[in-house]
């Protein structure tokens, strides 16, 4: 559905709604009580009731739109626009593109819909031959009350560390291009971690990557007890700075794409967020090729559980 056929067919709140039930429905719905199927729809009070509990559940209930009070139309049009575009937009720009008077309440909606994506690819580990690198992305911090005037400003700007780990497959002779990396990228994973110690990457590695997998790391010591929580860690030490993306050419280029998109888009995030971008770049990276079915997949991602349950 392109933006014009979507913006003549979800005009109002009316439409918006029935969309959601009609979505809620399809997906075998259930009661949020007691598990059981046997649930019919009250059109006058807008919700579903149990005949085996008589447990009532409203039809924001269960999924990311729960506890919200914007409308049904907005949270239709913010999926919609969150996944128009692989850049996607700032939360001022989102507001003034669906009209709406606060904009606090869109910025919330957003960071809901990210956590949700969030979630769904933690579902998923990757397997087979995986690039790992850590990304330094810069993030940002309030100055605290207790804090003396006279420090340096520096010291409230600084980059928040991730691990990042994209899986690999290699290119045949007759595929390969000149110029070209002689893999493809899979899937790309990112996860946000306070120090590059080897317990958190190690940590934070086990809830990423399959035991099966073979890894691919430089040299760095924190990466030196992955070999026990995987088939095979290969290590590469690249002296040659030039030569570091022809090694691990997928892993850069992501943690690259991700920076360009967090300054050019956001200007500046805040350290305590940085997870919830970071979900929404692997989301759209991992589905990138999903073209108009992305946003079909969003709306199920957004209705399959509230946003605060992992």
């Amino acid at each position: 559905m392109n933006i014009t056929e979507f913006f003549t067919e979800y005009h109002d709140e009316q439409k918006c709604k029935e969309f959601f039930k009609q979505k809620r429905e399809a997906e075998h719905n259930s009661c949020k009580q007691c598990g059981s199927l046997h649930i019919y729809w009250i059109e006058k009070e807008s919700r579903w009731r149990c005949k085996e509990c008589k447990h009532t559940m409203g039809l924001k209930q269960g999924t990311v739109m729960e506890n919200s009070n914007l409308g049904y139309r907005v949270w239709l049009w913010g999926l919609y626009l969150m996944s128009l575009t692989k850049k996607g937009f700032s939360a001022l720009e989102m507001q003034r593109l669906i009209g709406h008077k606060r904009y606090e309440p869109i910025w919330l909606m957003m960071q809901k819909i990210r956590i949700s994506m969030g979630h769904r690819d933690d579902k998923y580990r990757l397997d087979g031959f995986i690039e790992m690198d850590e990304g330094f992305f810069e993030g940002h911090r309030k100055k605290d009350k207790d804090m003396p005037d006279g420090k340096p400003a520096k010291e409230l700007d600084r980059q928040v560390k991730a691990i990042v780990a994209v899986s690999v497959q290699p290119v045949t002779d007759a595929d390969h291009k000149k110029h070209r990396p002689k893999t493809k990228a899979g899937f790309l994973k990112m996860s946000v971690v306070s120090s590059l110690c080897s317990n958190e990457v190690i940590t934070e590695t086990q809830k990423m990557i399959q035991k099966s997998a073979t890894i691919i790391t430089d040299g760095r010591r924190c990466y030196n007890g992955l070999k026990n929580i995987c088939t095979t860690h290969q290590q590469i030490i690249v002296k040659d700075k030039k030569e570091v993306s022809t090694v691990f050419p997928w892993v850069h280029t992501a943690i690259s794409n991700a920076k360009k998109k967090l300054l050019g888009l956001h200007h500046q995030v805040k350290d305590a967020y940085m997870q919830n971008y970071l979900d929404e770049f692997c989301y759209k990276f991992n589905r990138r090729n999903f073209g108009n079915r992305l946003f079909d997949r969003l709306i199920l991602t957004a209705l399959e559980k509230p946003w605060y349950c992992a």
